[in-house]
C-alpha cells in the first residue's frame, strides 16, 4: 500500500517531465546547490528524479557504492564480465493508476510474495499479456 509520504515522491518524480528547461535547472540548483554540467532535459530528468528519491529515502549504502565503482571500474577497462542486477533493488513500476514494487532476489525477482524468474512473467501478471520484461519496467528502452 503506498502512503501519502511516497505519492507525494512520486508525483514529484513524474512532474519532472513536463517542467521547463529553466525550472529544470531551478530544481537543480536547489537540489544539488551547482549548476548542472548540462542543459539536456534528457540529462537532468533521470539525474533530478534519483536526487528527490535520494533525499526522501536515503542513498545507496557503502558496500553497494563499492560494487558499482568495481562495476564501471571492469566495463571501463574493457571485461566482457555480465553483471546480474544486485540483490535488493527495488524495481518500482506504476501501471493503471497502481503502484507494483518488484525486488532482486538470489533467487530471482520477489513481487507480491512470489518470486519469479523473470521481469517478463512480472509484467505479464499485472497486465495480463506478453511483455519484454526489459522493456515495461523501463530497464531498456
Amino acid at each position: 500500500m503506498t502512503n501519502e509520504h511516497d505519492l507525494n515522491i512520486i508525483k514529484q518524480v513524474l512532474k519532472l517531465k513536463t517542467m521547463s528547461l529553466n525550472d529544470l535547472r531551478d530544481l537543480w540548483y536547489s537540489l544539488y546547490k551547482h549548476d548542472p554540467i548540462s542543459d539536456s532535459k534528457m540529462y537532468m530528468i533521470p539525474q533530478l528524479a534519483y536526487r528527490i528519491q535520494e533525499l526522501a529515502y536515503g542513498g545507496t549504502d557503502e558496500a553497494t557504492e563499492r560494487k558499482i565503482q568495481q562495476v564501471a571500474h571492469d566495463i571501463s577497462k574493457g571485461k566482457k564480465k555480465t553483471y546480474k542486477a544486485l540483490l535488493g533493488t527495488k524495481i518500482v513500476k506504476e501501471y493503471k493508476d497502481k503502484l507494483h514494487e518488484i525486488f532482486v532476489v538470489a533467487e530471482g525477482f520477489s513481487y507480491n510474495g512470489r518470486v519469479y524468474s523473470s521481469l517478463s512473467a512480472i509484467a505479464q501478471q499485472i497486465t495480463g499479456t506478453k511483455w519484454n520484461g526489459l522493456v515495461f519496467f523501463g530497464v531498456k528502452k
